[in-house]
């Protein structure tokens, strides 16, 4: 892997990029995927979510290479985000749903080379107003046909507060070009909101998993 970048001197949150997402059809491609291919190999964190790796594999699993899995086939225009969005060399590619009144446990990504290097994408396919994403403690609202950087290495946690309504996102991870990073260094950082008591109620929980008896 060519040496880059600490990607933590050019995004402290979350950055959302100049890029106009075709969200229903987005939605289409992904609403005609089986549901019986949606699993989650992925940490305690995310075990209130069903995640689908189009590309690559959970980290857990312990695969180095990332390499497209045979659904991507299915998702021409998913294939084609992962060129277009920002550009460069393509590692991890998820589709992560979180379940309706679910939370993504405040946590960090590992500060391994493969984070420090990569850049994180997050584009909304189908979400609502209810969902919030938090990156420190502020809180940002991403919209369908929008596409945003996250730095995974700042804490991070979702909280969708729909009844019914699960939150999905397609999440992947972009080793940039020269290019993109003249671009992720010129955008400004999103301003996000506060909310000191939904923060709070989300920074004090933890998955029962890591939880000690």
């Amino acid at each position: 892997m060519q040496a880059m970048s600490d990607k933590r001197r050019y995004i402290s949150g979350c950055k959302r990029l100049p890029y106009a997402v075709d969200a229903l059809r987005l939605q289409a491609e992904v609403a005609a995927l089986p549901s019986a291919v949606w699993g989650n190999t992925r940490a305690p964190v995310h075990q209130e979510t069903v995640s689908l790796f189009l590309r690559g594999q959970a980290p857990l699993q312990g695969v180095a290479e990332d390499v497209d899995q045979p659904l991507l086939d299915q998702c021409p225009y998913i294939k084609q985000l992962l060129h277009e969005v920002l550009p460069g060399r393509c590692g991890k590619c998820l589709l992560a749903s979180l379940r309706p009144g679910g939370l993504v446990y405040p946590h960090t990504d590992a500060a391994n080379d493969y984070f420090l290097e990569s850049f994180r994408v997050h584009v909304p396919v189908f979400t609502n107003s209810q969902v919030h994403f938090f990156s420190g403690r502020r809180l940002f609202q991403m919209a369908a046909g929008e596409a945003w950087s996250v730095n995974n290495l700042a804490p991070h946690a979702v909280l969708n507060l729909h009844p019914r309504a699960p939150r999905v996102h397609l999440i992947f991870d972009i080793f940039p070009d020269a290019a993109a990073m003249e671009l992720l260094a010129r955008l400004p950082e999103a301003p996000g909101l506060e909310n000191e008591a939904l923060f709070r109620q989300v920074a004090s929980r933890r998955p029962a998993a890591v939880q000690k008896p």
